[in-house]
């Protein structure tokens, strides 16, 4: 994916332009946007984004699992509408009980460009196309991704500073959540995750 399609640096469907370089004004597309969905933005509160179809080949189940838990952390979360029926009732339902920290959004192009430009973290729990697609996409806006393990990731290691995402190994919706409690803890170090977007910005 050379193309600017989908680069965040030439992007004039988002708020706000920006870079490797420039990464600091990507806050500035979270707020623009949470204004837009209705979610109060705070930017120490991480955005979660679910970008891929809501579909059984894409393991929503996983995320079902542990939504509950989820919603019990500092977070707030976006999902696009496509999707099978039971799912899209499942989170619609879900959305309009947690309207502070739920959103669901349209699935065209667009509107998910607005959201990899906003979101902290992009939660991925299957290897399916659609999904890698998304994953690849996100990090080039610096979304870090909570994820299986792929060629193009490197699980962060605080102790060393380096990393790209988030890996968890068990195909389990616990591995997941606890892998996803393990970036809500780094995201509170703004100087850290700062270094971790960077590095998902560059897995090309």
């Amino acid at each position: 994916m050379s193309d600017n399609k989908f680069n965040p640096a030439y992007d004039n469907k988002i708020h706000q332009k920006f870079s490797k370089k420039t990464i600091a004004n990507k806050i500035s597309n979270k707020e623009a946007f949470c204004n837009e969905v209705g979610l109060v933005f705070d930017k120490k509160i991480p955005l979660i984004c679910v970008t891929f179809p809501l579909t059984d080949q894409n393991n929503l189940d996983m995320i079902q699992d542990i939504m509950n838990g989820i919603l019990e952390q500092p977070v707030e979360i976006v999902l696009t509408s496509i999707g099978t029926e039971k799912y899209q009732k499942y989170f619609t339902d879900l959305a309009e009980e947690n309207k502070t920290k739920f959103a669901i959004t349209d699935s065209a192009e667009d509107e998910k460009r607005k959201i990899y430009a906003a979101a902290d973290i992009i939660l991925i729990p299957a290897h399916s196309k659609e999904c890698l697609e998304e994953e690849e996409i996100a990090m080039r806006y610096g979304v870090v991704p909570i994820t299986p393990p792929q060629d193009f990731t490197e699980d962060y290691n605080p102790n060393l500073e380096r990393g790209n995402s988030f890996v968890y190994l068990t195909d389990s919706p616990w591995s997941l959540f606890a892998t996803l409690i393990r970036a809500i803890e780094s995201f509170r170090f703004p100087y850290d995750w700062k270094n971790i977007q960077v590095a998902a910005m560059e897995m090309e």
